[in-house]
């Protein structure tokens, strides 16, 4: 086991809840408050076309096991969302992404009450900057008929998250769940998901046939930054950044690029504090804007 995934188990309330025995149960409970999951940072290991599955444990894993079961439904809270794809990605033990295969990474689907489980394991943390960042569970969900979701869990007793920027938001507070332990020593949790309504559908429609553009990390920064951008087909793609003011300082992308993922750079040390959105426009048609926030 490492050094910062022991710091964690030991230090934090997930040892004083390894005492208590509480069975698995694979229908989650109701979610009280129904309001919307919040987002969190895509991060740079996303891959396309994970296996369906609903364990993303391989044969030779290290670590401790984890089953997260959860609800997918909608701010009603009144019924799940059915067959929906729920795509899960992470470290292994030591902290590490497989950015080659599919270890640590697949989708499950909702079954007909919108309810869903996973066998995974407690991630291992990695050093972002000077600080490690908490365990983390990465979700992308898109249902159609609703906004996408891209998001982060976390656990409750992570020495991490308070130096963590997105883990430590007030927004995540309702993504830091408890993790309770079994009678073999495994972890288990729950995860409801509630998806917003009120979509855009012409923004979905053309981010499900261009891709996604990520947001971009580290966000806030300080100098330099990086977007991630994938795309599903061969297209006129354009990427502009624009200030508080609408005018453009930087075009990052303005050329026919290939189907693929890439990822793009921006320096803006010579640029002033502040808010700028990144305009990704695929064939002149607007898909997707993201806010960067520049700052010391």
């Amino acid at each position: 086991m490492s050094s910062n995934r022991r710091d964690f188990l030991k230090k934090g309330s997930l040892g004083v809840l390894a005492a208590s025995i509480i069975p698995f149960i694979s229908k989650a409970s109701t979610t009280p408050v129904c309001d919307p999951t919040t987002e969190d940072i895509l991060g740079p290991f996303f891959s396309e076309g994970a296996p369906q599955t609903n364990s993303i444990v391989p044969i030779d894993y290290e670590g401790e096991k984890l089953f997260l079961n959860g609800r997918l439904s909608n701010t009603s809270c009144e019924d799940g969302i059915a067959n929906v794809i729920l795509d899960f990605w992470q470290a292994d033990e030591n902290g590490d992404y497989d950015n080659d295969g599919f270890n640590f990474r697949g989708k499950v689907l909702t079954d007909e009450d919108g309810n869903y489980n996973l066998e995974t394991i407690i991630p291992g943390k990695y050093l972002n900057g000077s600080n490690y960042r908490p365990a983390h569970i990465h979700l992308k969900v898109q249902a159609e008929g609703y906004e996408d979701l891209v998001t982060q869990i976390y656990f409750e007793g992570d020495v991490n998250i308070q130096t963590d920027h997105w883990a430590s938001d007030e927004t995540a507070i309702n993504r830091i769940i408890p993790l309770n332990s079994g009678i073999a020593g495994d972890w288990f949790g729950t995860f409801d998901i509630i998806l917003s309504n009120g979509v855009d559908f012409s923004i979905n429609e053309l981010q499900r046939e261009y891709g996604d553009l990520s947001q971009n990390y580290p966000n806030p920064f300080t100098q330099q930054t990086k977007l991630f951008l994938v795309l599903n087909k061969d297209a006129n793609t354009s990427i502009e950044i624009y200030n508080q003011e609408g005018k453009i300082v930087e075009s990052l992308l303005n050329q026919k690029m290939p189907k693929g993922r890439y990822e793009l750079n921006w320096n803006a040390n010579n640029l002033a504090n502040g808010i700028y959105t990144a305009v990704w426009l695929v064939e002149d048609k607007l898909v997707k804007t993201i806010k960067l926030i520049k700052q010391n």
